[in-house]
């Protein structure tokens, strides 16, 4: 049995001890969720049936927006939380989050006039009257031209242009928050599945776990449990006999990837659809370019949700309205991912624009005194929706320490001044093509990271030479970041995957480096890529 093995063992035998709370849902939220309550004092366990951020928190627009269209709807309050949070995140978290520019074009056949997004503009920037971000700008026809020749000329009117926050990885956001709450004190077991409820009477004492890896099932004892699964709530207690109403209407988004193409801005696209006047998004992002979204009910298989072709088709065809030189087809997608996004379950008859993004907390305390679950949940306001919980399970439980995370800052953004950090990580003597991404995806942790890699010449063997893949990153994911499956280290640790080619020639030599540090067989092994292949259809088209 390899160590990392034998450390998870003892992990689960640790959890007979028992905990104040359980957290079901290793995304942004639940993790949010483990780290405040953590530092308030309480016993947490955090677990997740997959790995930390494996569903809607990878899978997301990779914005962190004060929520411009949610002005539309009059959610005056929820446009101002994040915002704040937004300002917290840029300051939290400066690798991970950065300054992008919006360009808002104005056309006549707008759904919104130029008067009314000029005065969104206006809110928008009133109620970021504490943010560090450039202010908005309307520019007039010739200057949005001059600026962005490849946008479409037709009844255009002029522009506006505004500051929002973009993450590079939503995966590594979700890693570093599940970090700072293990720092903190919490138990953290992925692929970890909660299949049972316990309950004396009215009130939760226990949960039961099944260790996904190795199939067995075991019961912890706690006085809480909080079911913060996004999408997933209502599946959670499929088996169980709670009978708790549904509770997710989730809707699914789409974003293409492609790579950089005739007319595409330097800046980021937010323009209303040509065919029905829905928001779409031209984004710059890791060499290439994200475009979409879509916002669809979805009922089918969470785990595997992907676009269908009629998502490409309107897609591409929007994005070929906005820019008419950019001619993309089918041909130009690398590939493309579907997150489905956790929304409250309402009418299915009303327009899915109208479904409000607030979070809710629900205590299910007519069937199990102690069972909450977080309904909705954005990117943005993870650290918001964990500092409610926490104030509520202070009261709960008669704590007075207040919630502190927003003087924090998470695991890898101890240091805002980029520069320095890159020459500090260039100092280890790592290659210096990689410099640039170790710091963007690992921040300050760059530094011990890149000191690993070039500690000895086993680990670093570059394993994909065009992204910089070493042994010693593998080697750190696994030791130092929890990863135990194939999929955790390529799609949420080293982030290979968001290659153009899926990180497919990584596959076979990141498998045989796990192989060693985790103990796997053979067979194991070959599973494990297996697994990785199955995952990876997720991407590719439906015809592919």
């Amino acid at each position: 049995m390899s160590e990392i093995a034998q450390a998870r063992q003892e992990k689960v035998r640790g959890t007979s001890a028992g905990y104040d709370v359980v957290v079901i849902g290793a995304g942004v939220n639940g993790a949010g969720i483990a780290w405040d309550a953590t530092l308030r004092g309480l016993r947490v366990l955090l677990v997740d049936k997959g790995d930390v951020g494996s569903g809607t928190s990878s899978w997301s627009s990779k914005l962190i927006h004060g929520g411009l269209k949610y002005l539309e709807k009059y959610d005056v309050p929820l446009v101002r939380e994040s915002l704040r949070e937004r300002e917290w995140l840029l300051q939290a978290a400066p690798h991970l989050v950065r300054e992008l520019r919006f360009l808002v074009p104005f056309y006549k056949r707008n759904e919104h006039s130029r008067a009314i997004l000029t005065l969104g503009m206006i809110a928008y920037d009133i109620l970021s009257f504490d943010k560090t971000l450039k202010r908005f700008a309307i520019l007039s026809r010739d200057k949005m031209l001059a600026r962005e020749p490849g946008v479409d000329p037709e009844d255009l009117q002029g522009a506006a242009v505004y500051s929002d926050g973009q993450v590079l990885h939503g995966e590594r956001l979700s890693v570093e928050i599940a970090l700072a709450a293990e720092a903190a004190g919490a138990t953290v077991l992925t692929h970890t599945r909660a299949v049972g409820l316990g309950r004396s009477g009215q009130t939760v004492t226990s949960v039961t776990l099944r260790d996904e890896l190795d199939g067995t099932e075991y019961e912890v004892p706690t006085r809480t449990v909080i079911n913060a699964a996004g999408p997933w709530i209502d599946q959670v207690w499929e088996d169980d006999s709670l009978g708790l109403p549904r509770m997710n209407d989730g809707t699914k988004g789409t974003h293409l990837v492609v790579d950089p193409f005739p007319g595409a801005p330097k800046d980021a696209f937010y323009y209303e659809a040509k065919s029905d006047g829905r928001a779409v998004l031209v984004l710059p992002w890791n060499g290439k370019y994200l475009i979409g979204a879509t916002d669809i009910r979805f009922d089918g298989d969470l785990d595997m949700a992907s676009a269908t072709q009629d998502e490409y088709d309107y897609i591409l065809a929007e994005t070929n309205a906005i820019i008419p030189g950019a001619n993309l087809t089918m041909d130009d997608v690398q590939y493309a991912y579907t997150g489905v996004r956790p929304l409250p379950f309402v009418d299915q008859s009303s327009d899915v624009s109208d479904i409000t993004r607030r979070h809710d907390i629900r205590h299910h305390e007519d069937v199990a005194d102690g069972l909450y679950t977080l309904i909705g949940g954005k990117l943005t306001t993870f650290r918001q929706v964990g500092e409610d919980f926490g104030d509520l399970l202070s009261k709960r439980f008669g704590i007075r320490r207040k919630s502190v995370t927003r003087k924090l800052t998470l695991p890898g953004g101890r240091d805002k001044n980029l520069a320095r950090l890159r020459t500090r990580v260039a100092a280890t003597g790592v290659d210096p093509s990689v410099v640039v991404r170790l710091v963007d995806q690992y921040g300050t942790r760059a530094v011990d990271l890149a000191a690993l890699i070039t500690s000895t010449p086993e680990r670093s063997e570059v394993l994909d030479a065009g992204f910089g893949l070493t042994v010693g990153e593998i080697e750190w994911a696994i030791t130092h970041e929890g990863a135990l499956r194939l999929s955790d280290v390529l799609s949420r640790r080293t982030m290979v995957q968001l290659q153009s080619g899926l990180g497919r020639d990584s596959i076979e030599p990141a498998a045989e480096v796990c192989a060693r540090l985790l103990g796997w067989d053979e067979e194991r092994k070959a599973d494990e890529i297996a697994r990785h292949e199955r995952f990876l259809t997720r991407f590719v088209p439906p015809s592919a």
